[in-house]
């Protein structure tokens, strides 16, 4: 029997879920070029396998990007981590038959002003996603 891992789609639309649900702002897979920040945007950075004796398991690296409005204070990025950290407090939603095995907040990695003058920061997370048990016969 063959085991499917979880495809990086399902992933990201479980990470937006949770950040649009828990900060009220959008996150994007993929901004339009005509967004209005403030908003986050998602994306897988890395994924590698951390099988067990008994589990089939992948680690998840993603970068969650924090977009704030134009401003010269710092306030409203900072605004945007406070939130999306405490979103992600929460365990995400995974469909069955994936389970989610840990979510870990990675830190801030930069901050930054973009040549629109919007601050913007890079958030990590790491997701351990359980997709099989292995069993001797």
């Amino acid at each position: 029997m063959a085991y499917q891992r979880i495809g990086l789609t399902t992933l990201i639309a479980s990470i937006q879920d949770k950040i649009q649900t828990r900060t009220k702002l959008k996150c994007y897979d993929s901004v339009p070029g005509n967004a209005p920040s403030p908003f986050y945007f998602a994306e897988v950075i890395n994924t590698t396998p951390a099988n067990t004796k008994t589990m089939f398991r992948d680690n998840f690296t993603v970068w969650v990007h924090a977009i704030a409005e134009k401003g010269n204070s710092s306030v409203g990025v900072y605004t945007m981590i406070e939130q999306l950290q405490e979103a992600l407090t929460e365990n995400i939603v995974l469909p069955e038959p994936f389970e989610l095995i840990m979510q870990t907040d990675g830190g801030v990695q930069t901050i930054q002003t973009d040549e629109t003058g919007e601050k913007h920061a890079v958030v990590t997370f790491d997701f351990m996603v359980c997709y099989g048990f292995k069993c001797k016969m």
